[in-house]
């Protein structure tokens, strides 16, 4: 016989360390039990005992109807597995003596939260259970490093929460840990960058903030390679292909600061740190 809905992504084990400070979890709506509500966009199977051409698996409308043979269009939605198998087993009883029927749902869409922005899997997640918000970033592969983790929110119908993934995931915070509602939008906006280039150890983005200067930002990227030339480096500023060229001797703020003050950087900037000539 066939088993329903163990196809669900069990929560890295990690996160069962930072369950411990929410609520445990708990089916919302358990697919398997007769009490499942189904509905817009969910999908079902439809057994009709011995009588195998009946059997159809029915995608609900948008609308909550769907349709089956012999019965016609059905009001799916808001009902009951229980309430849609008894209705059904009554319709087919008039033309099918002692008809039995089974409603599997076998896969549901009628719940859906939408994960926006910087995270490690953006997307569509299915409320098949209650789940609350540090639980549900863990199964979309956790806020990525390019997101404005301290300014996110959620998205509830005409409601915007605020939401500081940095103090969520780092800490726990009760306060920032949301239970999910179909329907809800979870977003991390994503970061102004600034791009850091050439002899440094690991070059690529790093987030904007008000204070970032050359040398944090390289700082950031590991640091300079032994072959990195730190008196010349440049900052690339603006759009297109007029950018503005900023020089900056790296060498000199490190070793005095007072006199050679660091230079802040703006979002979007391109540090480009050259090889030495020799």
């Amino acid at each position: 016989m066939t088993r329903v809905f163990r196809w669900l992504v069990p929560l890295p084990t990690v996160t069962l360390l930072l369950w411990s400070l929410s609520v445990s979890p708990i089916w919302a709506q358990n697919p398997e039990s007769k009490d499942f509500i189904v509905g817009p966009e969910d999908v079902m199977e439809v057994q009709v005992w011995d009588n195998k051409d009946l059997n159809q698996t029915v995608f609900v409308r948008p609308d909550g109807k769907a349709s089956l043979p012999l019965v016609g269009e059905i009001q799916a939605a808001g009902k009951s597995v229980q309430e849609l198998q008894d209705y059904l087993a009554g319709v087919y009883a008039k033309t099918i003596k002692g008809a039995a029927v089974t409603v599997i749902v076998k896969e549901i869409k009628s719940r859906p939260v939408y994960f926006v922005g910087g995270f490690g899997k953006p997307g569509v997640l299915q409320l098949t259970r209650d789940l609350t918000l540090i639980q549900a970033v863990a199964l979309v592969g956790g806020v990525t490093p390019s997101a404005d983790a301290e300014k996110g929110f959620v998205l509830r119908k005409e409601k915007n929460i605020p939401v500081d993934f940095t103090r969520l995931m780092q800490t726990g915070d009760p306060s920032q840990n949301l239970k999910l509602e179909p329907g809800d939008s979870v977003v991390a906006p994503l970061a102004d960058l600034v791009y850091v280039q050439g002899e440094v150890k690991t070059p690529g983005a790093v987030k904007y903030m008000q204070d970032l200067t050359v040398l944090m930002a390289i700082s950031q990227v590991g640091g300079f390679t032994p072959r990195a030339a730190g008196g010349r480096v440049d900052i690339l500023r603006g759009k297109g292909e007029k950018k503005e060229r900023i020089r900056v001797d790296v060498d000199k703020v490190s070793r005095a600061p007072e006199e050679n003050p660091d230079v802040l950087l703006k979002p979007n900037d391109i540090v480009l740190v050259p090889q030495r000539l020799f």
